[in-house]
């Protein structure tokens, strides 16, 4: 620190920036506060003659004390006191402009100093150039020189100079050499950020898409969340009959998603993701790519299963996963949506009075086949005439699945009313608490083993056995008339605003990105401490209500006009465009790099959803309540 020290009374020495009342009034030569300034300053001076005797000779005659100059200069602004020290960042263009600029001041220099010491016309000699021109002249020429001194004084202590041209760039992240190996993860960011790729809504789409995000650079680095969004996500699957049936519809679409592209089928179907990290942001930018993608494929193998309990298969798949990477310690808190149309039949042991064809199709066509003691013809036939009962009596309905782990929400406007449909899972919750204890946890102030805030969460493998992954599920089916939009948001947003003042903040916006950016920017004058990502999905209740009616076309489900034409869904055509890429770049690996690991080692900046030090203390295998426990 003391070189540094040195180094920059010793630029202030060359630059002539040393308050005068240092030098000059009898005051500060007798203070005690600028004693050691002033010790310092003689033994820059003594072992700088040159500086010193230029200084003193060019020094004017006494007069009022002055701090570098007669004009008062701010520290920042143009000539002030930094930028004179050390000018500003520039590129390599810029640095070889300022050089030109330089060697133009130093030719320039003795004519200055000529003028400098000219006699007015009062015949006094004029110590300073009071014409803007000189100014400026004198200025560029003193920060160039800065610039070089600061230059040599950052290499002669190793410091890293970004302007170099030998610097190198940035290693690749962890998540670009995995996409290596699965172009999933090598898909470019789409608009507003969308980690799916690229996403636009078709003709016939219900509903709109709004996402504004924030990293809130006043309390955090760095920005650990990531959404996710689709226009077209999925066909909802027909009812598979037999296991037979199951096998070839997944071996079909496995082939179709290897051959060209096609033509993307709109489903208006969509899904809806947002995923807040902490330790790190792996987990979260790598669920961003993925988890729509293996979500698709465990509904195409599963297409007579409930959706809440695919969504469980999904959490549980993306958790093993995660665990097989590298990088362990990261994980993120999750809210997932998914808004398709459906073939419903009533039932009232449902809570949403109605239930999927699907799953009533199996289940009748197992009893059919439990009855039955004839072949597998009269089998398949007898629940062919099930399905077609069924479907008789089924109606055209707009249905929303949602899925969360941890404290992030998805919020729905029922009719002006704040309906939430997500559970938020923290230390301070009773049900999680109990459930913590039971698998041999504790909670320490508020945090599982005093580490993280939440209790469910995906990744963070070396917590597993505690914090789980299984999501609490909701089914909702929507109603046109009185269901108006959905706010899917991390904690950043939920722990300054309440769902019902959300709701109200925003009911009256129909453009849904507007209305996301209130929001953020209520949370930023709420002054919340953490990032804030936050969507809005508007939905058109007269479209809704036109094909409930079946007024226009069906969509959106297998066996639907649109589907029958061909193709593939989106989430589908985005992997298969970046495959192809990777392929005629040679950048596709068949393995996963081993310096992945190498790369992170820890993490930055926890978070408030993390304790630093009982984190490594979990890590290192000791006990948990020997570190500090207090909240982030």
């Amino acid at each position: 620190m003391l070189v540094i020290y040195l180094l920059l009374l010793l630029l202030l020495l060359r630059m002539d920036l040393i308050p005068s009342c240092i030098r000059e009034t009898s005051y500060c030569r007798d203070s005690t506060s600028i004693r050691p300034v002033r010790l310092v300053l003689t033994i820059l001076q003594l072992f700088t003659p040159s500086i010193s005797h230029s200084r003193q000779s060019s020094q004017s005659p006494p007069t009022d004390p002055k701090l570098a100059g007669d004009k008062r200069r701010s520290f920042s602004g143009s000539g002030g006191l930094l930028n004179r020290m050390f000018g500003s960042s520039a590129s390599p263009k810029e640095q070889e402009h300022a050089l030109d600029k330089d060697t133009n001041n130093t030719k320039t220099d003795a004519a200055v100093e000529q003028k400098a010491t000219s006699k007015s016309p009062s015949g006094r000699k004029s110590t300073e150039d009071h014409s803007p021109t000189g100014e400026k002249k004198r200025r560029a020429s003193g920060v160039s020189r800065a610039r070089d001194m600061l230059s040599s004084a950052k290499q002669s202590l190793h410091f890293p100079m970004s302007s170099s041209p030998d610097h190198k760039p940035d290693k690749a992240s962890p998540i670009q050499k995995l996409g290596r190996t699965d172009p999933a993860l090598s898909v470019p960011q789409g608009s507003l950020n969308n980690s799916a790729g690229e996403s636009i809504p078709g003709p016939r789409s219900t509903f709109r898409v709004g996402v504004t995000e924030d990293r809130n650079k006043k309390c955090r680095r760095t920005m650990e969340d990531t959404h996710a969004y689709l226009y077209n996500f999925l066909s909802t699957p027909a009812p598979a009959i037999g296991s037979e049936s199951t096998k070839s519809r997944a071996s079909s679409t496995e082939s179709s998603a290897l051959t060209e592209s096609q033509a993307v089928v709109e489903t208006d179907n969509g899904y809806f993701a947002i995923f807040d990290g902490h330790a790190g942001t792996f987990a979260a930018d790598w669920c961003g790519k993925k988890v729509h993608v293996l979500l698709e494929d465990i509904i195409r193998k599963n297409p007579n299963t409930p959706i809440p309990e695919l969504l469980d298969q999904t959490f549980t798949t993306v958790d093993q996963q995660l665990e097989k990477l590298p990088l362990k310690n990261s994980g993120c808190t999750a809210v997932i949506a998914v808004l398709r149309w459906e073939d419903r039949i009533p039932n009232s042991h449902s809570a949403t009075g109605s239930t999927a064809i699907a799953p009533a199709v199996s289940a009748a066509a197992k009893v059919a086949t439990s009855d039955s003691s004839s072949g597998k013809a009269d089998v398949a036939s007898a629940a062919s005439n099930q399905e077609a009962k069924l479907r008789e009596a089924a109606s055209r309905q707009r249905v929303l699945y949602t899925a969360n782990v941890g404290d992030a929400r998805i919020v729905l406007c029922r009719n002006g009313k704040a309906l939430r449909l997500s559970y938020d899972h923290k230390g301070s919750d009773e049900n999680e608490g109990k459930r913590i204890a039971g698998a041999g946890g504790l909670i320490l102030n508020n945090r599982v083993n005093g580490v993280l805030a939440v209790t469910r969460a995906l990744g963070d493998a070396y917590m597993k056995d505690l914090v789980t992954g299984h999501p609490y599920t909701t089914e909702t089916v929507i109603q046109p008339d009185i269901d108006e939009f959905l706010i899917l948001a991390c904690d950043g947003l939920w722990d300054v605003c309440s769902d019902q003042e959300a709701v109200d903040l925003v009911r009256g916006v129909q453009d849904p990105q507007q209305a996301s950016r209130m929001l953020v920017e209520h949370a930023l004058s709420r002054f919340s401490t953490d990032n804030l990502s936050c969507m809005i999905v508007r939905f058109d209740g007269l479209l809704v209500q036109q094909t409930v009616d079946r007024k226009t076309e069906p969509i959106g489900v297998e066996g639907d006009p649109p589907s029958q034409q061909g193709g593939m869904s989106e989430a589908d055509a985005i992997v298969q465009s970046q495959r192809k890429k990777l392929d005629e770049t040679g950048g596709l690996l068949d393995h996963v790099p081993n310096d992945i690991a190498e790369e992170i080692d820890g993490d930055p900046e926890p978070g408030p959803e993390l304790n630093p030090e009982a984190l490594e203390a979990a890590r290192k295998g000791r006990n948990p309540s020997a570190a500090g426990t207090s909240q982030g």
